[in-house]
């Protein structure tokens, strides 16, 4: 019973150092306080369909980065809040405009990611 209730108490403690040693983009490191608002929100509203729930997933809406957000600020402003016919939900009943902006200027800070396909050999390979 003690041995069971030592690695318990082992695994709970080292669960958060495992957390805690994920890897960080050094964009990450480096938002300032709008931008990490907008990483916040993004993850807690946005992520259910602009992020695969695990790699090679399907995602429902477009992945989104820098390079489609800068020069176009206010048209993704106008589908966050109105959404699109058909697919996109609107939020401006559910975000007020600060989280708005937060979240464009969040996503001017993410890099395009590169798909990763499997090889014939079953390990990962990535696109160039």
């Amino acid at each position: 019973m003690k041995r069971s209730l030592f690695f318990l108490f082992l695994g709970l403690t080292a669960f958060p150092l495992a957390l805690s040693a994920q890897p960080q983009s050094s964009a990450a490191n480096t938002l300032n306080d709008q931008q990490t608002m907008g990483r916040r929100v993004f993850r807690q509203r946005c992520a259910v369909c602009h992020l695969p729930p695990v790699p090679g997933a399907k995602v429902y809406g477009p992945t989104l980065y820098k390079e489609l957000i800068i020069g176009n600020e206010d048209a993704i402003r106008g589908f966050i809040n109105d959404g699109s016919k058909g697919k996109m939900p609107g939020f401006k009943y559910g975000l007020d405009r600060t989280e708005v902006d937060s979240i464009v200027e969040y996503l001017k800070t993410v890099e395009k990611t590169v798909p990763k396909k499997p090889d014939n050999s079953g390990g990962v390979i990535v696109n160039d």
